[in-house]
């Protein structure tokens, strides 16, 4: 049988291309030459007709497999007369295909659970375009698999450029270039003038508008053929079954036009100087940045890696000199675009003068580092730093993070480094590194420079005549700093000292008794996998244990009472409590043994408070967890206090009191956060308003034991407080140490007052506007907002709403009529205690669009209440919530559980609910989301916030 199957595998390789599978090279055999294995099994092979195909099992997420069809084609394949078809190619193939016509594709793939634009998107760049599936995939549905291999056949041969709907899918376009912000003031600068500035994948308005079905037929049958394909797909899958499906699929694709390989474009620059400045009277410095685009290191080979590694070593050197000279400069080296990185060294000076300086004393240094190089001293810190980041990466990762490694290495031929084997080889190079090659790198740094380099000013003084910047004075600063005398440098670094063993205070490596009879009540929730206690003195304990590599354990605290339960005057008083008691640390250890303990032992802990909740957040090794325990049990009903250093607070905020931070005069410009503060007030969100009456005899009369004392009734009050524990730790052993340690907590005699009332919505229409945004475009937030009962289902009631919405926004704004490019709706709610909601949909939409905009919406809200939706249409819904949570919360999510969890508590959702999640989804019928419909969704109770550059 094992013969037969061998012959069989071996038949399949001969049928379906050449197959090469990951982690093959010998550690006999491995030099700088040998390639960079690809991760452990790993399958890359081609069909016959030259479609490329790289298959990973991975576990993780087990419900889930992760599509990627990456085609080797983008703007820069585009001739003269095609600007935009790549990207406008991309969006066809989601309007209409030869197997799913019109709609049918995204159809198909949200009835299996799966969004459009999360788990269903595509990505056109210069050199690719990429389309992405997220498929849920089970045992009893592994026909997904057949479906999507018949669209990527569509994709590759089958789409169908309709005349009417190609016309039609140009406003959608150009809307989507008027949404497009670059967010760089340079980036014409970086871009240099090459083919890659003139093919932007977005294209420009007119290009667009030029775009018809014959262009885009002529772009697709060059481009679009197998050998510029790459199927990639990572997951839970039988590598054999999938090859052979690939091969049947789309193995009979016809190669078509090969004769023409894809032309590698480099990225080049005008030679010399390069100048660009813009102004900016938000900062208070100008800032100037010396960029040298110079060739990327792709890690193909072993010796690529090392080369990698050399690299970070010499921007580490040059770091580390600045910073013991107190030169202010900011060093980088990273990849930019195509062949290209930049190295960057950036300054800050209040005058031109002192940027000239700063470049000059940089220059100086550079060329000292070129002329003496390293030390044996300051060379052995570099090997050091480089090794301690230079570890196999051991972990089980994510399919979807899998994917991102994958595409770098299809587009680039960039290769990961993980094999523990190649590691160690590159590490050896690392430790044998020496003076002469890192000079080497500086001086082909130096020669790139003299070539080309780019300057990206700011300027913030608006600097005339004599005093202005310019590329000039700014290459004669470069120049003097090379011309300076210079010596050796001496390296003045320590040498790293291994730390004295600290002794673990008593209290917080004491154990605590566990007594059993401190458990009111108990309960296991097994498909969850949670366990819930609730000790005698009210505390609550919730437990998720998961299967990380790393053994960590996290623990939050959350209790009930935050900044807005106090009144004015008593918000005043205890201005910025939990943060002044915060810095005491805690009463029975001194602050530097507890930061040496904590350092030593890996321990971490932070508190916060926000309107309505304060919180603690903690972790530590699994290992630990009796210290970490007593730590927080400490934290919260010991504190200590620092006299010392809260007077010296106080006094710093009272010299700041009224003086305008960047931050202030950056908010005060950016009408993003002009519109999310309107929101925020209108949907009561902005309810400690206490800091605009701060003063200093308020801040004089600020009494640090008067806070320590609230400090401790908001943490100490067991009865409020839930604690969440996620992590790879045992169970048994955790949850004895646990209720051992917090059932000390003693019930408070007299508790803190809260404010439980429901936070009430306005009944009138709001409208508030903004000026500013894109050009031509206007951006509109339509809020609806009102009060719920907290409940998982009413939550999950609230979450189908959106889609709904979603869903009709998109097909009647987007795909009916054309408007909008991606308009989207978001849902925001808080259970306790404000019980309060808001549905947020946000258009982006031509000047002049939004009455029309506004008739479509009040109609699409107008025919949700009046009928109710299909049940195949919920049930479709139902189970994109479903494959949602079986992707995202599973036995290697810590986070995500301790997120699911921490929402649950404070939205007031019950555990046994959640425990039976899709009972609770199934039971929410048509009529009683139109119901909720009816209730939420009021046109004449919205808010309007908006911003436009009409008059």
């Amino acid at each position: 049988m094992k013969k037969r199957f061998f012959r069989y595998t071996i038949l399949l390789a001969f049928i379906f291309g050449l197959l090469s599978f990951g982690h093959t090279s010998a550690q006999s055999s491995r030099n700088g030459c040998s390639t960079i294995s690809l991760p452990k099994g790993s399958v890359e092979g081609r069909l016959s007709n030259g479609l490329r195909y790289i298959i990973q099992p991975n576990a993780l997420p087990r419900h889930s497999v992760e599509v990627r069809m990456i085609m080797s084609v983008g703007s820069l394949q585009e001739e003269n007369d095609q600007r935009g078809c790549a990207h406008f190619l991309e969006h066809c193939a989601f309007i209409g295909t030869k197997h799913f016509p019109k709609r049918a594709l995204v159809d198909y793939f949200e009835g299996q659970g799966m969004k459009f634009g999360r788990d269903i998107n595509a990505f056109t760049g210069f050199d690719r375009t990429i389309y992405c599936l997220s498929l849920p995939y089970y045992s009893d549905n592994k026909e997904i698999l057949d479906t999507t291999f018949l669209v990527l056949r569509d994709w590759l041969c089958g789409i169908d450029f309709d005349n009417e709907r190609v016309k039609k899918e140009r406003s959608v376009i150009v809307e989507e270039l008027r949404g497009y912000q670059q967010n760089d003031d340079f980036y014409s600068l970086k871009m240099g003038h090459n083919r890659y500035a003139e093919r932007l994948p977005l294209a420009t308005e007119q290009e667009i508008n030029s775009i018809d079905s014959n262009h885009l037929k002529t772009f697709y049958k060059r481009w679009y053929v197998p050998s510029h394909a790459t199927v990639l797909i990572v997951g839970p899958v039988n590598v054999t079954e999938v090859v052979e499906r690939l091969s049947q699929t789309l193995g009979i694709i016809p190669s078509g036009d090969v004769e023409k390989p894809l032309t590698k474009f480099p990225m080049y620059y005008t030679c010399g100087a390069s100048w660009m400045e813009i102004a900016d009277s938000v900062q208070y410095e100008d800032k100037l940045e010396l960029i040298i685009p110079h060739n990327t290191c792709v890690r193909q080979t072993l010796q690529d890696a090392v080369e990698k590694q050399r690299r970070c070593m010499l921007v580490h050197c040059l770091s580390e000199r600045f910073a013991a000279d107190s030169i202010g400069c900011n060093v980088s080296d990273d990849w930019y675009l195509a062949d290209n990185d930049h190295f960057v060294l950036s300054f800050r000076g209040a005058s031109t003068a002192d940027l000239e300086h700063q470049l000059s004393v940089v220059s100086s240094e550079c060329h000292r580092l070129l002329r003496f190089g390293v030390q044996h001293d300051e060379l052995q810190q570099l090997i050091g730093a480089r090794l301690d980041n230079l570890l196999p990466d051991t972990t089980q990762r994510l399919s979807e993070n899998i994917c991102d490694d994958f595409v770098d290495y299809i587009t680039a031929g960039d290769r990961i480094l993980w094999n523990p084997d190649e590691v160690e080889w590159v590490r050896q190079q690392v430790v044998n590194t020496t003076s002469a090659q890192l000079q080497q790198l500086m001086k082909r740094l130096l020669d790139q420079l003299s070539r080309n380099r780019l300057y990206a000013y700011t300027d913030v003084n608006g600097s005339l005549g004599a005093n202005r910047l310019t590329a000039e004075k700014a290459d004669s600063a470069w120049n003097i700093g090379d011309k300076h005398s210079c010596t050796p440098y001496v390296f003045s670094g320590k040498e790293k000292l291994n730390e004295p063993h600290v002794i673990i205070p008593l209290c917080l490596t004491q154990s605590v008794v566990f007594m059993p009879d401190s458990i009111e009540n108990y309960h296991k929730w097994t498909d969850i996998g949670a366990e819930e206690i609730v000790l005698k003195n009210g505390l609550r304990i919730i437990l998720r244990p998961t299967i990380d590599e790393d053994s960590t354990i996290s623990l939050v605290a959350i209790g009930r009472g935050g900044t807005a339960d106090l009144s004015l005057p008593m918000q005043l008083k205890l201005h910025d409590a939990v943060s002044y008691v915060d810095m005491g640390g805690l009463y029975k250890i001194q602050n530097d043994t507890l930061l040496s303990v904590m350092t030593q032992e890996k321990i971490s802990m932070t508190v916060g408070i926000d309107n309505f909740w304060h919180q603690l957040m903690a972790s530590a090794p699994a290992n630990k967890s009796t210290e970490l325990f007593n730590l927080v049990y400490q934290k919260m009903c010991f504190p200590g206090i620092n006299r010392k250093e809260f007077k010296e607070t106080v006094t710093a905020e009272i010299a700041n009191l009224g003086k305008e931070t960047i931050l202030d005069k950056m908010l005060a410009h950016d009408v993003d956060r002009l519109m999310a503060g309107t929101i925020d007030s209108l949907v009561g969100n902005s309810l400690d308003n206490s800091r605009r009456y701060l003063t200093v005899s308020v801040l004089d009369s600020l009494d640090i034991d008067t806070l320590t004392t609230y400090y401790k009734n908001l943490f100490a009050d067991p009865s409020r407080l839930t604690i969440i524990l996620t992590g790879n730790f045992s169970m048994e052993d955790v949850l004895q140490k646990a209720v051992a340690t917090f059932s000390q907590i003693a019930v408070q005699p007299l508790q803190l007052p809260l404010d439980n009332a429901p936070f009430r919505i306005g009944k009138e229409v709001v409208k508030k506007g903004f000026g500013g945004g894109n050009d031509r475009q206007t951006l509109v937030n339509y809020i609806f907002a009102g009060n719920y009962t907290p409940s998982l289902q009413n939550s999950l009631c609230m979450k189908l709403i959106r889609d709904v919405l979603q869903d009709r926004v998109l097909k009647v704004l987007r795909e009916r009529e054309n408007l909008v490019y991606s308009p989207y709706v978001d849902l925001y709610y808080d259970g306790i205690p404000q019980q309060k909601y808001h549905f947020l949909i946000t258009v982006s939409m031509k000047d002049g669009n939004q009455q029309w905009v506004e008739r479509l919406l009040k109609d699409i809200i107008k025919q949700l209440k009046a009928s109710p939706i299909s049940t195949s249409e919920l049930g479709k819904m139902k189970r994109s919530f479903l494959v949602t949570k079986d992707k995202n919360l599973h036995d290697k999510a810590p986070s995500e559980w301790k997120t699911a969890l921490m929402t649950l508590v404070k939205n007031g959702e019950s555990l046994y609910d959640f425990d039976h999640y899709a009972e609770c989804l199934n039971d929410i019928t048509p009529k009683k989301l139109q119901k909720m419909i009816n209730e939420m969704i009021v046109w004449d109770k919205r808010y309007v916030v908006y911003k436009t550059q009409m008059k």
